[in-house]
C-alpha cells in the first residue's frame, strides 16, 4: 500500500447545533444523487444498487434510506467511476489519481466539510455541477450531519469515535482505489515513465510482484490488500449514524466493525469477492489478475500487459476458490456475532448477517449454501 499518511479528522473543538448550515441535509443529498446518477450510470445499476443496499443495510441496521443509499450505492459507484476516468496513457494520470483521493479526502474533515456546505448555501449545487464536487458534497453531508446527529444523542464521544472510523474507512478505500488503478496506469505507460509514476504512487517495485506464490494464496492476499474497493466499510460506516437503533446499540455495533472484532474485514472480502467470481477480462485489476500473477510468479503489470487469461478457466477456478473462502468467511463472521449478540441487540445480531448472505446469493448466483 502507499506509504503516505492521511492528516486525521479530528472533531470540532466546540459543536453547536447552529453551526449546521441551513440548506436541508436531504435536499441537497437529493440534488448531488441525481446528479451523479444522471452522469455515471445505467438506470437499472442504480434500481438494482438501491434494492442490494436495503437489503443488507438499510433493514437490518434501521439506518434513514436517503443517508444509507447515499454512502453506500452512490459513494461506491461514483468514486469507482471517478477513478476509472483518470486513466490514461499519460504519466500525469498519476498526479491526477492522488490529487483526487486528496480532495475527496478533505471532505471527511469536519471543518472543511461544514465550508463547503456552507458554501452551497449560497452557491446550490446545479445540474452543471462536476460529478467529483457532488461527490464531495455526499461525503461532506454524511460527515457533518452524521456527527452532528451521534452528538445529538448527547455522545460526544460516539461522534468523535465514528468520525475517526469514517476517515479511516473513506482514506483506505480511496488509496486502494488509487493504487489499482496506477497497475492499470503503469502497464501502459513505457518501461521509462513507470519509476517517476510509481513514486507518486507511493509504489515500490516489490509490491509490483505478489508475495504469494499460489493461486489460493494470491486471491486472499489481494483481498487483504484491496477488499476495501468494495466499498462496503464506508456504505455501513456512512449510514451508522442515522439508525434508529437504541445509542447503546450503534456503540456497540461501532465497537464491533471497527474494534477488536473487526467485523467489516471478512465482510469486505466478502463482497470484493463476489463479484470477481466471474471474471472481466475487461478490468486492468482484480482479484482473478492478480492470483494468477501469484501463481505464475510474476509481477502483475507483465499479466496485466499481457491481457491473456482465460475468462471459462478462471470462473471455474474462482468459483472453487469462493467455495472454499466463503465459508471460512461464513464462519469466522457467525463466531464473532455471537461473542457480541448481548451488545449489538437481537435485531442486528439475528438478522444482519442472513441479510448479508441473501446479498450474496445475488452477486453468486449458485455458489452460496447457506
Amino acid at each position: 500500500m502507499p506509504t503516505r499518511s492521511r492528516n486525521p479528522s479530528r472533531p470540532p473543538s466546540h459543536f453547536e447545533p447552529s453551526q449546521l448550515p441551513g440548506v436541508s441535509a436531504p435536499d441537497l443529498l437529493g440534488a448531488a444523487r441525481r446528479l451523479i446518477r444522471s452522469r455515471t450510470r445505467a438506470p437499472r445499476y442504480w434500481a438494482a444498487g438501491d434494492r442490494l443496499t436495503e437489503m443488507w443495510l438499510t433493514g437490518p441496521l434501521r439506518s434513514s434510506s436517503e443517508f444509507q443509499l447515499a454512502a453506500s450505492t452512490d459513494l461506491g459507484a461514483v468514486i469507482d467511476w471517478l477513478y476509472d476516468e483518470l486513466l490514461s496513457s499519460s504519466a500525469s494520470a498519476a498526479e491526477e489519481l492522488v490529487g483526487l483521493t486528496e480532495r475527496l479526502q478533505e471532505m471527511v474533515d469536519f471543518e472543511k466539510a461544514l465550508e463547503l456546505l456552507r458554501r452551497c448555501e449560497t452557491v446550490p449545487l446545479g445540474p452543471e455541477a462536476e460529478v467529483e464536487e457532488a461527490t464531495r458534497v455526499i461525503i461532506a453531508t454524511l460527515t457533518v450531519h452524521g456527527y452532528a446527529t451521534l452528538h445529538a444523542r448527547r455522545s460526544a464521544e460516539l461522534a468523535s469515535r465514528w468520525l475517526e472510523a469514517w476517515a479511516d474507512a473513506m482514506w483506505r478505500q480511496n488509496v486502494q482505489q488509487e493504487q489499482t488503478c496506477g497497475f492499470g496506469l503503469l502497464a501502459r505507460l513505457p518501461p521509462e515513465e513507470r519509476p517517476a509514476c510509481m513514486a507518486r504512487l507511493g509504489l515500490t517495485p516489490e509490491e509490483l510482484v505478489p508475495r504469494s506464490t499460489s493461486f489460493s494464496e494470491g486471491v486472499e492476499e489481494f483481498l487483504e490488500r484491496y477488499g476495501e474497493t468494495a466499498a462496503s466499510t464506508v456504505g455501513v460506516l456512512g449510514g451508522l449514524p442515522f439508525s434508529t437503533l437504541p445509542t447503546s446499540e450503534v456503540e456497540a455495533l461501532l465497537r464491533l466493525c471497527t474494534g477488536e472484532a473487526s467485523l467489516l474485514t471478512p465482510i469486505s472480502h466478502l463482497l470484493r469477492l463476489a463479484p470477481d467470481v466471474s471474471f472481466d477480462p475487461a478490468e486492468l485489476m482484480n482479484t482473478g489478475v492478480f492470483a494468477s500473477a501469484a501463481e505464475q510468479r510474476r509481477s502483475v503489470l507483465e499479466v496485466v500487459s499481457e491481457g491473456k487469461l482465460s475468462k471459462p478457466e478462471l470462473d471455474a477456478r474462482l468459483g472453487q476458490e469462493w467455495a472454499r473462502f466463503s465459508v471460512q468467511a461464513r464462519h469466522l463472521l457467525e463466531e464473532r456475532m455471537a461473542r457480541h449478540a448481548e451488545q449489538v441487540g437481537a435485531e442486528v445480531a439475528s438478522g444482519w448477517l442472513p441479510a448479508l448472505y441473501a446479498l450474496l446469493e445475488r452477486l453468486v448466483p449458485g455458489t452460496w449454501k447457506g
